[in-house]
């Protein structure tokens, strides 16, 4: 007090009791909401909060007298604190995020400022380091990161990619290279041997376009992107250089000397078409058998529109003929391992009997303006096969399905006339319903208002929001199969369902894994607490129900 009086002459002693106690709620809040410590100018510690012990597991009394490294963890470079020092010894305040390690061996995230504390003299006399604990943070963007790289090379991968490209402003060239009958590899010298050939390929590739982000988005093709708008004769000669090289080089892997033969593709366009485009260039290079074709719209759209032509015609017949029909896929009770509701999907019967899945026709018939009979086919004739059981049963509904008025109508008419409206659950895809809340959020509260309940299928793959989810009235959460079929080989998978599993645990939403194919998936799901599962380990799609 004495010394505050002496800097301060005309400050009254009332004022200065009042800045004393506002000094000390200063110190309050700061000591609540932040880490802090104190050290002399040699790092030695000579003070520490509470929130400094609980999170180093050490008291005050251990930490008191000791050097600031005892915190330090073994991973950190040297550079970080040669840095750190350097910077607050020239009297500046520095700021990082960096690893500590507890007494107990946890390792634990800090956003740290550390700031030089001055004497009349200008002297530094302490300092004081402020920090926030971003543990839970910096892991789960760790888990993100991970999801977002090939595990066996390293490098980015499918999802990384659409990301990438989603997100960019402005047209790119991708190229696709595609390692020419790679299975070969595999069947000739063994996996191990061509998951150590995928790595030096990957490795090698990434030296030659270094400038460039790679990507493997599957067990053959690699991408990579770059800013080049003109795709002259220039730019394809270095394209089919590279592939010269890659097919010219001699991989050493284990005992062998491997060499491939590699195909290209190449796109000019913007967002995810730059992929499909590239793509389609791929498989017309394989086809006409050369290194490397660029996409062409004339080329591509002859092949396109016929393919159009020949499945919009197969669409049409099977209206006609009778021939869109629903399949049945049971979804088990884990409790029971008991098949108590069903998924009615969609099929079309091809003129000689094949049976053939909504990826080779739905996209065509949406072009085609004919995906609004599809989806009033299969709610017909599904309504009129479980108003005669006691199961509840599901229909999936795209985004078009709950925009589209005819098709919104037809339902409620349909809702108001069925025996069966309060056993059926509308599944809506979760990529689609999101960019279109209002629109979802009031066919929900429509439909609710007859019976029916609501599932968000696909769950945890496109946009998976949980802010967005939370604001809609759901029964259930299908986990997408692609979280599923590896869960109990890839810890970030058993990460991510846990984490969906806490959201509707809390919610009250009940859940149905999906893609539910081995006794060890099943296992794992039941003592996570999943409520439902789906997958070929109980039931196949077919025509019937088990009745």
């Amino acid at each position: 007090m004495f010394t505050l009086l002496h800097q301060y002459p005309n400050l009254s002693h009332n004022d200065l009791i009042k800045n004393l106690k506002l000094f000390d709620q200063y110190k309050m809040a700061l000591d609540e909401s932040s880490i802090v410590s104190k050290t002399d100018p040699e790092g030695i510690i000579t003070y520490a909060n509470n929130a400094f012990c609980e999170i180093s597991g050490y008291t005050q009394k251990e930490l008191v007298g000791q050097n600031h490294n005892i915190i330090r963890h073994p991973d950190n470079p040297h550079e970080l604190f040669k840095e750190l020092w350097e910077t607050i010894k020239s009297g500046k305040i520095w700021k990082n995020t960096f690893k500590n390690l507890s007494k107990e061996g946890r390792e634990y995230y800090v956003k740290t400022t550390i700031v030089p504390i001055f004497s009349e003299e200008g002297e530094i006399v302490e300092y004081i380091a402020t920090r926030v604990d971003v543990t839970e943070l910096i892991l789960k963007d760790q888990i993100i990161q991970r999801q977002l790289t090939d595990t066996l090379t390293g490098n980015k991968n499918r999802t990384a990619l659409f990301s990438d490209l989603e997100t960019s402003n402005q047209k790119v060239t991708l190229v696709i290279f595609n390692i020419d009958r790679f299975s070969t590899i595999n069947d000739f010298f063994g996996y191990e041997i061509g998951d150590m050939f995928l790595i030096a390929f990957a490795e090698y590739l990434s030296q030659m376009i270094f400038k460039h982000d790679m990507y493997r988005i599957s067990g053959d093709e690699f991408v990579f992107i770059c800013d080049k708008q003109d795709l002259d004769q220039t730019f394809i000669e270095h394209i089919e250089e590279t592939i010269n090289k890659l097919e010219q080089h001699k991989f050493h892997i284990s005992t062998y000397e491997i060499s491939v033969n590699i195909t290209g593709g190449v796109a000019y366009a913007e967002k995810s078409k730059v992929y499909n485009m590239a793509h389609m260039a791929l498989k017309e290079a394989k086809e006409q058998r050369e290194k490397v074709i660029v996409y062409n719209d004339n080329m591509m759209l002859s092949e396109k529109t016929r393919n159009n032509i020949i499945y919009i015609d197969k669409i049409k017949s099977a209206i006609d003929n009778d021939r869109i029909v629903p399949y049945f896929q049971g979804i088990t009770d884990n409790k029971t391992r008991q098949i108590v509701k069903y998924e009615s999907l969609i099929r079309l019967i091809d003129s000689d009997g094949t049976v053939l899945t909504p990826y080779w026709f739905l996209e065509h018939a949406k072009k085609a303006k004919l995906y609004s009979k599809l989806t009033k086919i299969i709610v017909e004739k599904t309504f009129a096969l479980f108003e005669t059981n006691e199961y509840e049963f599901s229909l999936n509904l795209t985004l078009q399905d709950i925009v589209n008025d005819d098709t919104r109508t037809f339902l409620y008419t349909k809702l108001s006339t069925s025996p069966a409206v309060n056993r059926v659950v509308f599944e809506i895809v979760e990529s689609e319903g999101i960019e279109n809340f209002d629109e979802v959020a009031e066919f929900i509260k429509t439909v609710k208002q007859y019976g029916c309940k609501i599932a968000i299928d696909d769950f945890g793959t496109g946009y998976s929001n949980f802010s967005y989810l939370s604001k809609l009235d759901i029964d259930y959460i299908k986990i997408d199969g692609s979280l599923i079929k590896n869960i109990n080989k890839d810890r970030d998978l058993l990460l991510s369902v846990e984490s969906i599993l806490f959201f509707a645990q809390k919610k009250g939403i009940q859940t149905i894994a999906e893609f539910v194919e081995d006794e060890a998936t099943l296992s794992t799901l039941i003592n996570l607490g999943v409520d439902y599962s789906q997958g070929y380990l109980f039931s196949i799609p077919q025509p019937t129900i088990e009745t």
